[in-house]
C-alpha cells in the first residue's frame, strides 16, 4: 500500500508541475545543476515532535554529504514551492521509511530523552551535528526500536548530560567539547512559553519547532537557547559572552534562527540581539523555516551582481511641482516570511499587475542578504517574478547585513557591518538599505554611522529609517516638515537619510495604522516637491489588498508612487535646488 500511495503523490505532483510552471522560473540565467535528483520526505505536521526533530537532522546530514538531495515537505508553502520552481523529485517517501534508511546510511546515533531533557535540546543538537550522528529520544513511541538499536551510540545525553541538566550547565559543557566542530551560532527555542509572565523562568508550553534543524546539522551549527543569557549579571549571560568572543567565528556573529525571549510591551528586546552582550558583536539571520540545507546545498551560492537580472532602475526627472513617494513592503529580512507570505503577496502582486497593465504602480520589497547562499533557487524565482510586471524593485532590509542595531555595535563590528552590507547591495543590485536603530541613538547614527555609506564607490546612496520601539520618534531635532536629511562625505559623495513613516494597520485607530484615504489625504496634503517614503509591515493586519492596492486609486494626480532608489536619487535632486 506504501508503494501506490507514494507512486501516485509523486504523480500528482508531477502533474501539478506540468500544469502550473510559472514562467518567471526556468530562468535562462539559474544555472543547470550537476546533480539536480532529489527525494521528497512527506511529513504529517501533526507528528511526535521526536519524530520531525529527527527527519530534519537526517535531511540536513544528506544534503551535508549529498548536496541537495533531500526536500521535506511537511507545511503547505513546502509544496508551494516545488510548483514554484518546477522541481520534480525522483521519489517520494514518508518520514518512517526515511527515518530507517537514514539510519542505513547514518548509523551514528545521538541518545536523549525528550521527556526529561526538552530544555537541553538545543545543545543535544550540537551535539548530534558536530558528531553526524541522528537524534533519537529513548521513549519515541513512533519508533520504538530506534534508540535502542542503533549501531553506534556516539553520544548518550541520557548519560553524559545527566547531571548537567540545566540548559547553563549543558551548554557549558557543549561549548568545552564541541564548538570547535561548528561553523556559526544558531538560538532555537525548545519550548518554552514566549508570553510567560515571568519572564526569567518561562515554563514550557509547547513542542521545540524543527524548523532550520535541516540547516543546522548541514551546516554544524552550535544551537543555544539561554533565557537569559542577555540579562544583567546573569551566568548565563556571562556563558553567551564567553562563547561569542572565543573568537569560533568572525564577528559581529549572524545568529540564526529566532531569540523570542523576554516579551515586554508586544516585542522580543533581543530579537536583534546587538543589545544583548556588552561586546554589542551580535546581529540576527530570522530563518527559523525548513528546507534550507536543500537550497543552500543545491548549487552554489550567488557572487556577484550579473548573476541576477533585475528591472533596470528608474529614469525619473525631478519634477518641484510633484509629491514622490516610495513603498516599501518590509520584514524580508525574515528568511520564513520571504518562503510564506512575501511569496503568497508576491503571487498576487503578478495577478494585480496583470490586470492593471501600464497602470501598475511602482514597489519595492525588502530581501535578506542572505539569501544568494542559503537559498539562490528562491533569491532567481524573487527576481524573475519582479522582471513579470517590470515595476517591481529590492532593498536591502533592517539593518542591511543583519538585522541589527549598527549604531550600537562596537567600533570594529561597525566597519564590517558597513564592509558587509555593501557587499549584499553590490550583489542583489540595490542602491537602498531600510535601517534600524535603538531608542536614543539616532543622533550618533546621523551623525557617525550612516555617515559611513557616503563614500565614491559605495553602492548604497539610500537609507530608510524605522524607528524602534516604533512608537517612539527619531530624528526629533530635524524640523516638523523636514522629510530627508543629506548626508555628504568626505569626497563629496551624498546618502539620503529619510523620516521614518509607518503603515501597519488600516484601521484608523493612530498615525501607524492609517485607512488608504487617511494615508492618500496625508501624502496629498505634502508640500509641493516633497520626496517621502512609507514603510509596510503586516503585524497590525496590513496586505497588499486592503492597504496599497485601494491607495493608488485614491492618490491625487500630483503624488506619483516611486522605487526606493529612485526616491534616493529624487531626494538628492530637490536638495540641490
Amino acid at each position: 500500500m506504501t508503494h501506490y500511495r507514494r507512486a501516485w503523490s509523486l504523480l500528482i505532483v508531477m502533474a501539478l508541475l506540468t500544469l502550473l510552471p510559472l514562467a518567471a522560473c526556468g530562468d535562462k540565467d539559474n544555472p543547470p545543476l550537476p546533480n539536480p535528483d532529489f527525494t521528497v520526505v512527506q511529513v504529517d505536521p501533526g507528528a511526535a515532535a521526536t519524530l520531525q526533530l529527527a527527519v530534519q537532522a537526517c535531511a540536513g546530514l544528506h544534503n551535508r554529504e549529498e548536496g541537495g538531495s533531500v526536500y521535506v515537505q511537511k507545511e503547505a508553502h513546502d509544496a508551494q514551492w516545488l510548483i514554484e520552481l518546477e522541481l520534480a523529485p525522483l521519489d517520494m517517501v514518508d518520514a518512517t521509511t526515511f527515518l530507517g534508511a537514514c539510519q542505513t546510511r547514518f548509523p551514528a546515533c545521538v541518545r536523549y530523552s525528550y521527556a526529561d531533557q526538552q530544555r537541553l535540546l538545543p545543545n543535544i543538537l550540537t551535539v548530534a551535528a558536530a558528531l553526524e550522528a541522528v537524534p533519537l529520544d529513548v521513549g519515541d513511541a513512533t519508533t520504538p526500536d530506534m534508540a535502542t538499536a542503533c549501531d553506534t551510540v556516539a553520544f548518550d545525553a541520557t548519560v553524559e548530560l545527566a547531571d548537567l541538566d540545566t540548559p547553563y550547565l549543558a551548554t557549558q559543557y557543549v561549548f568545552d567539547n564541541f564548538v570547535q566542530e561548528t561553523t556559526g551560532l544558531a538560538m532555537l527555542n525548545p519550548g518554552y512559553d514566549t508570553n510567560a509572565q515571568d519572564n526569567a523562568n518561562p515554563p514550557l508550553t509547547r513542542d521545540m519547532s524543527s524548523a532550520l534543524v535541516d540547516f543546522v546539522f548541514s551546516q554544524r551549527l552550535f544551537v543555544v537557547f539561554l533565557v537569559n543569557g542577555c540579562r544583567g549579571s546573569s551566568p548565563e549571560r556571562e556563558l553567551l559572552h564567553t562563547i561569542v568572543n572565543a573568537g569560533h567565528w568572525p564577528t559581529p556573529v549572524g545568529v540564526y534562527g529566532y531569540n523570542n525571549s523576554w516579551l515586554v510591551a508586544g516585542g522580543y528586546l533581543y530579537e536583534a540581539q546587538t543589545l544583548c552582550l556588552d561586546s554589542n558583536n551580535m546581529g540576527a539571520i530570522p530563518s527559523e523555516t525548513g528546507n534550507l540545507s536543500y537550497f543552500s546545498t543545491r548549487r552554489p551560492p550567488i557572487t556577484s551582481s550579473n548573476q541576477l537580472e533585475r528591472n533596470p532602475p528608474e529614469n525619473v526627472a525631478y519634477d518641484p511641482a510633484k509629491t514622490y513617494v516610495a513603498f516599501v513592503v518590509g520584514d524580508g529580512d525574515n528568511v520564513r516570511f520571504i518562503m510564506t507570505t512575501r511569496n503568497e503577496w508576491l503571487r498576487q502582486r503578478l495577478a494585480d499587475c496583470e490586470q492593471a497593465g501600464d497602470s501598475c504602480a511602482p514597489l519595492t520589497w525588502s530581501i535578506s542578504p542572505h539569501l544568494p547562499y542559503l537559498a539562490p533557487d528562491v533569491l532567481w524565482w524573487y527576481y524573475a517574478a519582479t522582471r513579470q510586471t517590470g515595476k517591481d524593485y529590492f532593498i536591502l532590509p533592517p539593518s542591511g547585513h543583519l538585522y541589527a542595531y549598527p549604531t550600537s555595535l562596537n567600533e570594529e563590528d561597525q566597519a564590517r557591518f558597513v564592509s558587509a552590507t555593501e557587499q549584499d547591495a553590490r550583489i542583489l543590485g540595490v542602491g537602498s538599505v531600510v535601517h534600524w536603530d535603538w531608542l536614543g541613538t539616532w543622533r550618533d547614527a546621523e551623525d557617525l554611522f550612516l555617515p559611513r555609506y557616503a563614500h565614491s564607490g559605495g553602492p548604497i546612496r539610500g537609507v530608510f529609517p524605522v524607528n524602534v520601539p516604533y512608537l517612539m520618534p527619531a530624528f526629533e531635532w530635524w524640523p516638523n516638515d523636514q522629510l530627508f536629511n543629506v548626508l555628504v562625505g568626505d569626497d563629496g559623495t551624498e546618502v539620503v537619510v529619510f523620516r521614518p513613516q509607518s503603515w501597519r494597520g488600516v484601521d484608523d485607530s493612530n498615525e501607524f495604522f492609517p485607512s488608504p484615504q487617511t494615508m492618500a489625504d496625508r501624502l496629498g496634503d505634502l508640500p509641493a516637491g516633497s520626496v517621502t517614503w512609507v514603510y509596510m509591515t503586516s503585524d497590525g493586519g496590513l496586505n497588499l489588498d486592503n492597504s496599497f492596492n485601494e491607495l493608488v486609486g485614491l492618490l491625487p494626480s500630483h503624488v506619483q508612487i516611486v522605487s526606493a532608489d529612485a526616491a534616493a536619487t529624487l531626494a538628492r535632486s530637490a536638495w540641490s535646488q
